[in-house]
């Protein structure tokens, strides 16, 4: 499990506030809309969008250097990630070093309650922090000697 990675996500997250330009669903990886003006298609981001959780990751840019990215289906305007070979769910297994179970139980949408707006960015957030505190130094309470 990547929890460098992962910790970085939460604070992605936890930033997120339902006036944002995207809108948070954790229902697709993430829709553009497209609007034809004249002969040209104009990709419209600042409304009518909508990311999940490795949606934001994936467009947010903060984890380009690590290799994680998007592909645009132009023709329903959907992003699907990407990580050196891999797409969809084996590109966000890889990348965040997670297996099948843990991928799931983080950003499945019918693994929440609340999957839409700040309420279903902070319930990812949330379990996310809870997943990688056993692992993570920084989260853990310093021991007395």
């Amino acid at each position: 499990m990547n929890c460098e990675r992962l910790k970085r996500l939460a604070v992605l997250l936890e930033g997120y506030r339902d006036s944002d330009e995207t809108r948070f669903d954790l229902q697709i990886w993430g829709k553009f809309k497209s609007q034809r003006a004249g002969f040209l298609w104009l990709n419209q981001r600042p409304c009518n969008t909508a990311a999940c959780a490795v949606g934001f990751a994936c467009s947010s840019g903060i984890f380009a250097e690590d290799g994680l990215s998007y592909e645009l289906d132009k023709t329903n305007m959907e992003l699907t990630p990407l990580f050196r070979d891999l797409e969809g769910w084996g590109a966000v297994k890889s990348f965040f070093d997670l297996d099948q179970v843990q991928a799931v139980r983080l950003f499945a949408e019918h693994s929440y309650e609340s999957t839409e707006g700040e309420a279903g960015a902070r319930a990812v957030a949330e379990r996310i922090r809870k997943m990688i505190a056993p692992l993570d130094g920084s989260t853990q309470k310093p021991q007395k000697l």
